[in-house]
């Protein structure tokens, strides 16, 4: 029988949803070792993001939740297990972002759940079918040396480039994003699933602030491309152990709306690649088991160990997440080839208890989605890892499988998992693969065997039974006193500034809307106030001072139409409005200088601007150098000159008579208008051939400040200084 909406058959259906899982002020951040910082008010809202697959044959779920690991697995399941979902169907996902909360509750396990019921309710028939993209500029290698050792190379740290690496300097980094493109039979967009390895660490231990990062970024930039029909954009993190950001811009805002920029091009290319991939008949399932480390051999003569144990850089963090001890020189410190242990390697073993040990159970995960199957890793895997990994899963995975990729930072947490090679190396990554030098061979096992398990194609019992656990009170959308003007804007601001509103509140953002905006940019239309940007999206940061005592503020893009507006607050309690603003054109524009460029009897003089800098401790968003558009008025022996946008040349030309290097001609007050309307400042005296250098702050660069140690972990270190001495 053909299959109708009310009886698909086996065709595919699906269904999208998301819930905002940000919780109260006051929690300590994932990741970092900032026991002195605390979530004093939000820059990205986190969501988790659900995608249900299947038909009546079976279905999967795939989660993607900001947050820095998936410690409320377990409650999880006991939410959508009554909708048919298991370890083996549900795949949950963080994005690994390092200024989400350390601490996890039901609540936020409560609002996953929920959305994976939603999505469920949501699914209709539908196609879908993968694309692929290459994004050049959104990671890097942090360990070169280590993964040079899986080239038989030995270097000390910061000592080697990527460009030694024999198989080209691309080959330390994965530069592929796969995207899983879904839409209705009808056409209309509902999930976009895309798949990228890099730490979303923008927002360095420094930070103060609720963010989901740069892949927070990456889906909303990604989203704005699309009028009405806009699919649910998601993202997950590939073998990411030893990739991060390239950190080139101003602040910590800017890095990851730079970095999430770049992600977002490359999944609206992989989007447009899937275009033709598009069909009904997409297999899938999934089988689930958990690797436990025992002392087992996983090879000849190879053994695992049987409990947690860190090395000596461990406790120096990474270069984007330095600890107090990270100039102290742990990375690389390891024992003499001769004295290696047959367990831990070449390992300074330097903590087998404590917090931060984990009991050896790690959960591996093979999901297929069509001709793509999906290896899901308890952790981070490097990405030599993922890439051995995905070439023995290979020799197993069912027929018609193409492409096979590592999930990481899925379903489970227990730190790193390095090649064998790599290990030895002793970097931050190695020193956090805490159960011995071949610890990702017993995971490559048990992923290689659940490939195999999956030439079925089916995804198992999808049957509904029973309800979940009753959802708790939120810890944010509680009523309260409706909310008062502190400080209200200013009578103008101009384009590419930032304009700032205080207010009185409840106590630790409790009175924040879940899943509504807090903040809203409000454009005076006629008789009425229109809603337009909210800090649900980028460019908002707001903040809490003192207890209920908040600041907001948002930075105004180069090409916001000017007009009227007004920052609206909207609380559990009531809401409150600023006094107008005006917005108004920049005036900041610099014009550098006036290149010439002769042509035959003429010459082409071009004039060379820059926008204003960024402010570093204001700005919340990347800004490109270079204004475009318009036109410059040009005054060459008192004849005014228009020249004209020349995107080839970047630079605004027009071709005169008589010119020469030398010869001074000028640019009148505001005389040049970029596209949006903004304009230069006063009067430029300029001397042709002569162009001034860029203005800018400088990149911040990875990592950030160093932190203070809790006590017992500066006891730990100076013992196992001690003992080294």
């Amino acid at each position: 029988m053909t299959g109708t909406d009310s009886d698909p058959g086996p065709g595919l259906r699906a269904g999208a949803a998301g819930r905002d899982i940000t919780p109260a002020n006051g929690d300590q951040f994932f990741g970092y070792a900032r026991p002195d910082k605390t979530a004093e008010g939000v820059s990205l809202r986190l969501f988790a993001r659900a995608l249900v697959l299947g038909s009546d044959r079976g279905r999967v779920a795939l989660v993607s939740a900001d947050l820095g690991a998936p410690k409320v697995r377990e409650r999880v399941l006991e939410y959508v297990r009554p909708l048919g979902f298991d370890e083996n169907t549900l795949l949950f996902a963080c994005t690994h972002t390092h200024a989400g909360p350390d601490d996890v509750g039901d609540w936020v396990a409560a609002q996953i759940g929920d959305a994976v019921a939603a999505a469920a309710e949501r699914a209709r028939p539908a196609v879908a079918g993968w694309g692929t993209a290459t994004v050049d500029a959104a990671n890097r290698s942090r360990s070169v040396e280590a993964h040079l050792a899986n080239h038989g190379q030995d270097h000390q740290p910061g000592t080697a480039t990527p460009d030694l690496d024999p198989e080209g300097p691309d080959h330390t980094r994965d530069t592929t994003l796969r995207l899983l493109r879904v839409e209705t039979l009808d056409g209309d967009s509902v999930a976009a699933w895309a798949h990228f390895p890099v730490h979303p660490t923008a927002y360095t231990p420094r930070n103060t602030t609720y963010s989901a990062d740069c892949s927070g970024v990456a889906v909303r930039r990604f989203a704005a491309e699309f009028d009405g029909d806009t699919p649910l954009a998601m993202h997950t993190n590939g073998p990411l152990g030893d990739m991060i950001p390239v950190y080139d811009d101003h602040n910590m805002h800017a890095v990851a709306d730079r970095t999430g920029r770049r992600i977002a091009s490359g999944m609206r290319e992989a989007w447009d690649d899937a275009a033709g991939e598009l069909a009904t008949d997409v297999p899938v399932a999934g089988r689930a088991t958990t690797v436990t480390y025992e002392g087992q051999e996983v090879a000849p003569g190879k053994r695992v160990a049987d409990e947690a144990a860190f090395g000596l850089p461990f406790f120096g963090g990474g270069e984007n997440g330095p600890s107090l001890f990270f100039d102290a020189g742990l990375q690389g410190l390891r024992l003499p080839a001769e004295k290696a242990d047959p367990v831990h390697g070449r390992k300074l073993v330097a903590g087998a208890d404590g917090p931060w040990s984990w009991p050896p159970a790690v959960p591996a995960q093979a999901i297929r989605v069509g001709d793509r199957l999906l290896l899901a890793y308890g952790g981070e895997p490097t990405v030599e890892t993922g890439r051995r990994v995905c070439a023995a899963a290979t020799t197993t995975a069912p027929d018609g499988v193409e492409d096979l990729a590592v999930v990481g930072v899925a379903n489970g947490y227990r730190g790193y998992f390095t090649t064998p090679e790599e290990y030895d190396q002793q970097h931050y990554e190695g020193g956090h693969t805490v159960f011995g030098k071949y610890s990702s061979l017993a995971m490559e096992q048990a992923l290689v065997g659940l490939a195999g398990d999956l030439t079925t194609g089916e995804a198992g019992d999808a049957t509904r039974a029973g309800t979940g656990p009753e959802s708790p009170p939120a810890p944010v959308g509680q009523s309260g006193a409706e909310p008062t003007l502190a400080d209200d804007v200013p009578e103008t601001v101009e384009r590419m500034e930032t304009v700032t509103v205080g207010w009185e509140g409840d106590p630790a953002g409790q009175d924040r809307p879940v899943g509504e905006p807090l903040v809203v940019l409000e454009r005076e239309e006629e008789d009425s106030w229109e809603e337009g940007a909210t800090d649900l999206d980028i460019g908002f940061v707001w903040r809490e001072h003192e207890a209920g005592t908040y600041t907001a503020r948002y930075d105004v893009p180069p090409g916001l139409p000017t007009g009227t507006y007004r920052l609206r607050i909207r609380t559990a309690g009531g809401t409150v409005a600023s006094s107008p603003v005006e917005v108004v054109p920049s005036t900041g524009l610099l014009v550098r200088g006036i290149r010439l460029e002769p042509k035959a009897e003429q010459s082409t003089v071009a004039v060379v601007a820059q926008n204003p800098p960024p402010d570093p401790d204001r700005s919340l968003r990347t800004r490109p150098q270079q204004p475009t558009g318009g036109t410059v008025t040009v005054v060459v022996d008192g004849t005014a000159r228009e020249a004209t946008w020349d995107e080839t040349a970047e630079a605004w030309t027009v071709t005169v008579d008589g010119v020469a290097a030398g010869d001074e001609v000028t640019v009148p007050a505001g005389g040049l208008v970029d596209g949006h309307g903004n304009r230069s400042g006063a009067e430029m005296a300029l001397t042709v051939g002569e162009v001034a250098g860029v203005e800018w702050p400088p990149h911040i660069g990875s990592g950030g400040e160093r932190p203070p140690a809790p006590a017992d972990l500066r006891e730990r270190y100076e013992a196992v200084l001690d003992l080294l001495e």
